[in-house]
């Protein structure tokens, strides 16, 4: 699926990118947990894949929505929020000091966490709707 690039899109996703990446700094510079397991890192990937899947479960038709959840949501927040550069930084810095298992289970559960993230927070967001929306009546 192509979408449409212009102005409105680029600024909304650039502030909601803004905005993940300083809620990331902000978690990471206050959160200090000890051992080697990047566990802050690992927290707010799995959370904004969760928040992820929330927000793309459902397609968003309303333009406005649309810009709003998907673009500045999705792309931008869940984007500055979530870091896979960070993530592989962590993943080379613990092999190259030794740490070889607590890098591959890192990987694993990164990666794992991640996919389960969005799958709940899809089904999350599904069940929510199903409980909300009103039952159509028999005919």
């Amino acid at each position: 699926m192509r979408t449409r690039w212009n102005r409105r899109r680029a600024v909304v996703i650039a502030v909601g990118g803004a905005a993940g990446a300083a809620a990331r700094w902000a978690v990471i510079a206050a959160v200090s947990v000890p051992g080697r397991m990047p566990w802050p890192v690992l927290t707010i990937n799995v959370v904004g894949s969760l928040l992820l899947g929330i927000v793309l479960a459902e397609e968003w038709s309303h333009p406005r929505a649309r810009l709003l959840l998907h673009d500045g949501a999705a792309i931008g927040f869940c984007g500055g929020l979530t870091t896979f550069s960070t993530f592989t930084l962590e993943v080379v810095n613990l092999a190259r000091d030794g740490e070889v298992a607590i890098a591959v289970a890192y990987s694993a559960l990164s990666v794992t966490l991640s996919i389960a993230g969005v799958i709940s927070g899809a089904a999350l967001l599904r069940r929510v709707r199903a409980i909300t929306l009103p039952v159509e009546e028999e005919l």
